[in-house]
């Protein structure tokens, strides 16, 4: 009896044995299934990953060889202007105030296109329609300057700070619409302006200092059309842009695009005409520009001022200030 019970007990316990054998190799088994899915698993991340890399390396390598090959079309381009430039009777910076407007800015950008020729864009603040035409005169390959977010003098010239601000307010306008910031900048009633005397004097002394240390860099003119004052038809625009255009100089020529200004817009063709049939190159403004300016008309009270330029300036404590302007400078 008791030889029987031990038996069994030895029996119980090889069962026992076998049983536990089996869970343990049973585990064995399932970790080694799951480290198996768990490797494949990294291995298809790591592939993953590495095609991610690799596709993100070769989108940035053909955005690099894009931009090597703009750069390399862009330094061609400046070289070919150079050797025009060298051989031109002058430069001729067409320049648009005042705008975007519905009606002459895009005929405006049509008539630059048909005759090849870019131009400068000095933008006010404008609608959501209107942001087109601005993205227009980008892609077409005009440039895209700040003329001021408003153009009222009461509010541009109440200090330098807030003719400043001006300047970013529409330079963030532009940026929202075409994604560069333009540093380029023409200041109402240009630098030369007395106007702003009535609201802070001696502010464009400041101003045009700080400007250029904030990065602007500031654009006047030398040939006026006078489209926003005292000509009235498109012959009176085009003998005043034609009658003041000079050799051997950049000459910036001050014309708007405002709405209804159709004097200039049936003026611009003829002009050009002009000037290439004379011998000029008709050019944008860019950073490299040589910065064409005003001898500034707003010192302070007590300053005496001589400019080295044809514009010169006299001050007096008692007397308002004395402008002497050379023909056309």
């Amino acid at each position: 009896m008791y030889r029987n019970e031990v038996i069994y007990d030895r029996k119980n316990i090889f069962k026992y044995r076998y049983i536990l054998i089996a869970i343990i190799l049973l585990i064995i088994v399932l970790i080694s299934v799951i480290g198996i899915v768990l490797i494949k698993s990294n291995k298809n991340e790591k592939t993953i990953a590495n095609n991610n890399n690799e596709n993100g390396n070769n989108d940035q390598n053909q955005a690099m060889l894009i931009d090597l090959d703009n750069e390399k079309k862009e330094e061609e381009e400046r070289e070919k202007e150079k050797k025009e430039e060298e051989n031109a009777t002058g430069t001729i910076y067409l320049t648009f105030d005042d705008g975007p407007s519905s009606d002459i800015t895009p005929q405006i950008l049509d008539v630059l296109a048909q005759k090849n020729v870019k131009a400068t864009f000095f933008v006010v603040h404008y609608s959501e329609k209107n942001a087109e035409l601005v993205k227009r005169e980008s892609q077409s390959g005009h440039t895209v300057a700040l003329h001021g977010y408003t153009h009222t003098y009461s509010e541009v010239y109440q200090s330098a700070e807030s003719c400043l601000e001006n300047f970013r307010k529409i330079q963030q306008q532009v940026y929202e619409t075409i994604g560069k910031k333009p540093n380029i900048i023409r200041f109402p009633g240009g630098s030369s302006n007395t106007i702003s005397k009535k609201y802070c004097p001696g502010v464009m002394t400041e101003v045009t200092q700080k400007a250029l240390n904030e990065g602007f860099r500031y654009f006047d003119w030398n040939v006026d059309s006078d489209d926003a004052g005292h000509a009235k038809t498109r012959d009176d625009v085009y003998n005043n842009v034609t009658s003041k255009l000079k050799s051997g100089r950049e000459n910036v020529v001050l014309m708007h695009d405002f709405s209804h200004n159709n004097k200039t817009l049936d003026a611009l063709s003829d002009i050009i005409d002009y000037g290439m049939q004379n011998g000029y190159v008709f050019r944008r403004i860019t950073d490299d520009t040589k910065m064409v300016t005003h001898s500034v008309n707003n010192w302070p009270m007590g300053t005496v001022f001589l400019p080295l330029s044809p514009m010169v300036v006299i001050w007096s404590n008692t007397q308002e200030a004395e402008e002497i302007s050379f023909e056309n400078w």
